[in-house]
């Protein structure tokens, strides 16, 4: 069996394959059987190895040099070390006065620098996903707005949210680097969407309602947004 990331969700009805810089990740729901679900991905063997040939091929001419060996989670700067191990894994050591994010890679990987990139992606996916999912849960309540039908996380280069008429919710990875409370702003903004998918003085009445400073955060994120970038190039 290839290896991969599994992540399982109450919402989700089937199971998708994700190949993404030659890093498989599998979404499945969370009743179906791990036995099932990798006799399954053993019939798609041979379609993952040719993406992963294809993206090997495309990515060869990338090159992601480090910057200071350092990422910013939720303002907090995390101190980056890196590893080869017998898996590729991250592990996070939160030690006191710094935090460390060790990203180890199995020997066999041929692209090193495109899977510690992959490595960190995905722990910082999972990190903004966590949160937004719990906070979105919190302002749903306090706004009496039923859940939203999906909440996705993207890397866009121009906007922290987006909200449609299926009632998904988009949000920007880059997102992760931002306070905490500059986050809570991006989700009232689009949850407020759900009512009014517009900008409608409506909208930002319902937005001043839920998140009072509205105006100090946008202005945060047009003076320091530029700024909320990675170690990776």
């Amino acid at each position: 069996m290839f290896e991969y990331t599994l992540k399982r969700s109450r919402r989700r009805k089937t199971v998708a394959i994700k190949v993404h810089q030659q890093a498989v990740t599998v979404y499945a729901p969370i009743g179906v059987a791990k036995k099932e679900l990798e006799s399954w991905l053993l019939s798609k063997t041979d379609w993952i190895n040719v993406q992963i040939t294809k993206q090997s091929q495309q990515l060869d001419t990338r090159q992601y040099p480090l910057k200071n060996n350092r990422v910013v989670v939720f303002d907090d700067v995390v101190q980056l070390t890196f590893a080869v191990s017998n898996r590729s894994h991250w592990l996070l050591v939160k030690n006191q006065p710094v935090t460390t994010l060790q990203l180890s890679i199995s020997g066999r990987v041929k692209h090193q620098q495109l899977m510690y990139q992959t490595l960190l992606e995905t722990f910082l996916h999972e990190q903004l996903e966590s949160y937004i999912e719990m906070r979105v849960n919190d302002y749903c309540l306090k706004m009496a707005e039923a859940l939203p039908s999906s909440i996705r996380i993207q890397t866009y280069k121009r906007r922290w949210g987006s909200c449609n008429r299926r009632r998904e919710l988009t949000f920007n990875l880059l997102l992760v680097s931002a306070p905490q409370y500059i986050i809570d702003y991006v989700i009232v903004h689009e949850l407020a969407h759900l009512k009014y998918l517009n900008h409608s003085a409506p909208f930002w009445l319902r937005v001043s309602e839920f998140y009072p400073n509205y105006k100090q955060a946008t202005k945060w994120l047009k003076q320091h947004g530029s700024s909320l970038q990675w170690v990776f190039d």
